[in-house]
Parts: C-alpha cells; sequence; structure tokens
C-alpha cells in the first residue's frame, strides 16, 4: 500500500472519530434538553396547583396571575383631575383558559430557569480551560442579576407607566363613569414579551465586558460620535419596546442600560489591561 493511500485512509478515519464526537455532544445536548423539557412540563402542571388555601382550595395559579395583572395595570388612572376606572375583559370564550395556561407556563419556566442554565454550563465545562471556567463561574451571577434587574424595572416601572399613560387614549363613557376597556390576554402576553425582552437586552453588558476584555471591542466604543450612536439605538429600542407612547418608559429602559454598558467597558478594559500585566510576569490570568 502506497504511502498515499495509507494517508487518505488514516484521513478518512479522522473525519470518523470527529463526527463519532460531534454526535456525542449532540446526543449529550439534547439529553440535557430533554432533562430541562421534562421538568418545565412537571413544574408547568405542578407548581400552579400547589394550595395557598386549603378549605376554600386556592391553587397558587390563581394567586399569581391576580397578582401578576394588578402588579402591571392600575385599577384606575386620574386624567386631568377626571378618576378614569380600568376594567379587564376577555375578548374570546376561551380567554380565561388561555390566560390561565399562559400563566402556568411562565410559572413552570421561573421554576426550571435555574436548571436550564446548570444544564448549559455542565454542557460547556468540559471545553473549557481553568480561566475560562472561572471567567464563566464569575460572570454567571453577574448575568443572572442584570435579567433580573432589567425584569424588575420592566414588571414595576415601565409595564405600569406605559399601560397608564396607553389607557388614556381609550377611554369611553359609561354612564356617568370614566372607563378604559383593556384585553386581559393582550396584557399578559405583551408583559411577558417586555419583561423577557427587557430581561435580555440588560444581557449586553456582560457581552460588551467580554468582548473588551477579550479584544474584540475597542474600549472607546461608547465615547464621541459612537457613543451617541448607541443611545440613540437604545432610545429606538426602548421607544419599541415600551408599551406608552411619551418616551418616559423609553427613557426608563435606555438610561440604565447606557451606564450599564459604560461600567462594562470600564471594567473590561481595566480586567484587560490587569491580564496584559500578568501576562508580562508569565503567570495565567
Amino acid at each position: 500500500m502506497g504511502a498515499g493511500a495509507v494517508a487518505e485512509e488514516e484521513k478518512v478515519e479522522e473525519n470518523r472519530d470527529i463526527e463519532a464526537d460531534v454526535w456525542f455532544h449532540v446526543q449529550e445536548l439534547i439529553m440535557r434538553l430533554r432533562k430541562v423539557a421534562i421538568a418545565f412540563a412537571v413544574a408547568s402542571i405542578v407548581v400552579p396547583l400547589i394550595p395557598v388555601s386549603i378549605a376554600p382550595y386556592v391553587p397558587l395559579l390563581t394567586v399569581f396571575t391576580k397578582y401578576f395583572i394588578n402588579s402591571v395595570v392600575p385599577s384606575t388612572i386620574d386624567v386631568l383631575g377626571y378618576h378614569v376606572e380600568v376594567r379587564l375583559i376577555q375578548t374570546s370564550p376561551f380567554a380565561g383558559l388561555s390566560l390561565l395556561v399562559k400563566t402556568a407556563l411562565l410559572m413552570g419556566l421561573l421554576v426550571v430557569s435555574p436548571l436550564l442554565a446548570y444544564e448549559l454550563y455542565a454542557f460547556i465545562k468540559p471545553a473549557l480551560y481553568p480561566h475560562e471556567d472561572r471567567f464563566v463561574r464569575t460572570l454567571g451571577p453577574i448575568a443572572v442579576g442584570l435579567f433580573m434587574f432589567g425584569a424588575l424595572i420592566a414588571f414595576k416601572v415601565i409595564l405600569p407607566l406605559g399601560y397608564a399613560i396607553s389607557f388614556v387614549t381609550s377611554v369611553v363613557l359609561v354612564g356617568d363613569k370614566l372607563v378604559a376597556f383593556a384585553d386581559v390576554n393582550n396584557i399578559l402576553q405583551t408583559s411577558i414579551l417586555v419583561i423577557v425582552g427587557v430581561g435580555l437586552l440588560y444581557e449586553t453588558p456582560v457581552l460588551l465586558y467580554g468582548a473588551v476584555r477579550a479584544g474584540l471591542v475597542s474600549p472607546n466604543i461608547l465615547s464621541g460620535d459612537k457613543g451617541r450612536m448607541v443611545l440613540l439605538g437604545l432610545l429606538a429600542l426602548g421607544a419599541v419596546i415600551s408599551p406608552d407612547g411619551t418616551g418616559l418608559g423609553m427613557l426608563v429602559l435606555t438610561v440604565p442600560l447606557f451606564a450599564a454598558l459604560k461600567l462594562a467597558v470600564w471594567f473590561g478594559a481595566k480586567s484587560r489591561k490587569s491580564g496584559k500585566a500578568l501576562a508580562g510576569t508569565g503567570l495565567q490570568p
């Protein structure tokens, strides 16, 4: 057998090993995601049925749904000295069932989210160097904290403010009362999207920190004209995400986020300088 044939056979064998290795990792990822999916299905059924009260039986689902809706939708609003009552309505026969199902799925997602984060970390951990593993474990809690901070801003500030302002445009006279009607299903769906969207948006400082630290992005990215362009882009994105049309929700979303991005760039640049200094001494960052 010639040298060319041997080399070709070794190449084929190497490709088979690579394919087998890739397939092994795909199977592992599927197994981990299947575990999360099963936990999500169980949590979405069991957790909402946990009794808050035994006699009479009151499930956690109804309490959570009521708390969620009441937190983002004001019961009354004042417009130019006039008292406006906000009434939630259902626009279809199955709207109530749809509302409970969506809320149950949201509760299930909240319960299994730590498991999802752990399974993803466990999947990538074997491929990480020790310093990369330390980097991920350090940024992980920060990323979770930023997501929760963004979600809290959306839940406590942006949504209540946005809905209060948007209801002003839908005020009608019912008898001797001013009333604003709102579709409860649309409220829940929009609220979930805004909360998750703002939470994910607040993950960008972590990504920017990593990019600056790795030298992929210049520390001057938020300086001068570039910084103004980024700020304008965030304002435009905030205007799309926020449900009100006045710009107040946009500012509440954008100002803290831009400040977090500036801090991420500063810490990223500082960490990169420290890493270079350690590399100069021959130590591992």
